[in-house]
């Protein structure tokens, strides 16, 4: 039992550290990595060569995600500060006076957009101060922000929560006789199978604690008129989402499917198609206030709207075009590599980077700085430099944890390796689950990725910290490790829902500072419900 309490203790340091104690992810799983370190060398007794390698492996391989990561964000900053984002932004504020319709398409569809372009807290930042803009109350604003950003969250900045859970997996698949490629492809299908199906319940959910929360009569009848466009909305955007997921890869699920849904949806409400006749309003009381806000939404010319898309319209179609096998790029651009092989002098211990074909590069980057180009004459030098400087200060935020969460993990998964005769950390943990737990365990699974989530901010670390030992679990009961770790990638996404750290930004942008507490707890029984909604789809469909 001592062994299992000491292999255990890294994870439950980084989550009591940071729920309770109030500390960042990074510096929660900073001391996490110095905690699995002593263990490995004291306790575990590895020698010191194999805990630096793998220590330099793990930060090795979180190259890949942060260039993403940092591209994404640059170009978000790049389009902040060339006023672009605000003309997609005044471009949506024309389309609907009916909230429950705004709530659909700005905090569903854009929002996913934004977090398959972007991920990382942003779509609630943006989407949320859209929606106050459009006469939603700060806490109602902040929830449907919150609530919307769960399904592409797994597939977030073209994939990155998924293709960072497999680069952490990947020893592990290797060790079990599979090949990452194929795990990868056989978890993102059914992650996008559980969180499709189970996601056609999302607006729904949105209109139901919109009516709920800021009703005073007529909410039934509020809720049953909207059910043919919530589920117009989620077949536009699910089912694109499902085959890209299921087809393709984790890269275009949500970035593809929010593109296609927002052209329907966005063409449905304004033909009318499936909108109910009634208006629905925030309390009756504040329907002339509405009235009055939308008389004064700016007119965007669809010139002007079509060259503030042009950014991400480039993205899709490079995307496509660099990710599609038949086309012969991917190859081409993935040829290109850099690396080091036996790191730290372990034998076999390889680390690669296809910088080209990296999309934080490719696009991300190259569009970044091509649209400071086109806009280089409303941009001064002191616009740039702050570009750069917002970009760096909120990727060193983000490269703390996921440096150290990739080391710890490394650690742990290659622990076995050692002079003490003892099972690997994650052996030891998964063993003591597997007699405990049993086949109930996959029950477990995504209620860890919710609480990982909701306490460290991240999908991505969520999946970082429980992955590897719900991988070892899953070998141990003789389960599908794919759709373990999908119903990890799930819990994750879900989490966004109530995840502190979201709550806090989202706050912060709309003014409800101090109304944290009741956004968590609007959020909760969606929580719970797309939980549950995951749990029975695993039941049915394994």
């Amino acid at each position: 039992m001592l062994f299992v309490i000491l292999a255990a203790l890294p994870f439950l340091a980084a989550l009591l550290l940071m729920m309770v104690f109030n500390f960042s992810s990074g510096k929660a799983l900073l001391i996490s990595l110095c905690a699995t370190i002593v263990f490995a060398l004291f306790v575990w007794r590895m020698d010191l060569q194999h805990v630096a390698g793998y220590t330099v492996f793990g930060a090795l391989k979180s190259i890949d995600l942060l260039l993403i990561i940092g591209g994404a964000i640059l170009l978000l900053n790049t389009l902040r500060q060339t006023g672009i984002m605000q003309v997609i932004a005044d471009g949506f504020q024309k389309i609907t006076p009916d909230p429950r319709i705004a709530a659909i398409i700005i905090g569903f569809l854009f929002g996913a957009f934004i977090e398959g372009a972007a991920g990382y807290g942003t779509p609630a930042a943006i989407a949320a101060p859209l929606l106050m803009g459009l006469g939603f109350p700060p806490i109602a604003a902040c929830s449907i922000a919150l609530i919307s950003n769960s399904t592409p969250v797994p597939f977030a900045a073209v994939g990155t929560p998924t293709n960072s859970n497999m680069a952490n997996l990947s020893g592990q698949v290797l060790a079990a006789g599979g090949t990452v490629s194929e795990f990868t492809s056989a978890v993102t299908a059914k992650t996008v199978l559980y969180l499709g199906l189970a996601g056609i319940a999302v607006p729904i959910m949105l209109v139901a604690v919109l009516v709920v929360c800021y009703s005073t009569g007529r909410r039934m009848k509020s809720i049953l008129e909207m059910l043919p466009f919530c589920l117009f909305s989620s077949v536009c955007f699910l089912c694109p989402y499902l085959l890209l997921g299921t087809f393709v890869g984790p890269e275009f699920c949500s970035i593809i499917g929010s593109v296609i849904a927002l052209v329907l949806v966005v063409f449905a409400s304004r033909k009318k198609f499936l909108v109910p006749r009634h208006i629905w309003y925030f309390y009756d009381k504040e329907k002339e206030e509405i009235i009055e806000s939308r008389q004064v939404f700016s007119q965007i010319g669809r010139r002007k709207l079509l060259l503030a898309w042009l950014p991400y319209l480039i993205i899709a179609i490079v995307l496509l075009l660099t990710r599609i096998p038949a086309l012969g790029l991917r190859g081409l651009l993935s040829s290109f590599t850099i690396g080091v092989s036996n790191v730290f002098g372990i034998q076999d211990l390889n680390y690669s980077l296809s910088l080209i074909y990296n999309p934080g590069l490719t696009p991300f980057v190259l569009v970044a700085l091509g649209t400071m180009a086109a806009y280089h004459r409303s941009l001064k030098g002191s616009d740039i430099r702050e570009i750069f400087e917002k970009t760096g200060s909120m990727l060193i935020k983000i490269a703390i944890p996921l440096i150290s969460g990739m080391a710890m993990v490394q650690i742990m998964t290659y622990s076995g390796i050692n002079n003490s005769s003892l099972p690997g950390m994650l052996t030891v943990i998964s063993a003591t689950l597997v007699s405990s737990i049993g086949q109930a365990f996959p029950i477990l699974c995504p209620v860890l990725g919710v609480f990982g989530a909701f306490v460290s901010g991240s999908c991505t670390v969520s999946g970082i910290l429980f992955g590897p030992l719900q991988f070892e679990t899953a070998l141990s009961l003789g389960l599908s490790t794919a759709s373990i770790i999908a119903l990890q990638m799930a819990g994750g996404a879900i989490g966004n829902m109530i995840c502190i750290h979201n709550v806090v930004a989202v706050s912060s942008t709309t003014g409800a500072l101090g109304h944290e507490g009741k956004i968590i707890r609007m959020n909760m029984i969606p929580c719970f419900v797309y939980v549950g909604l995951v749990l029975l789809l695993y039941a049915l469909l394994g």
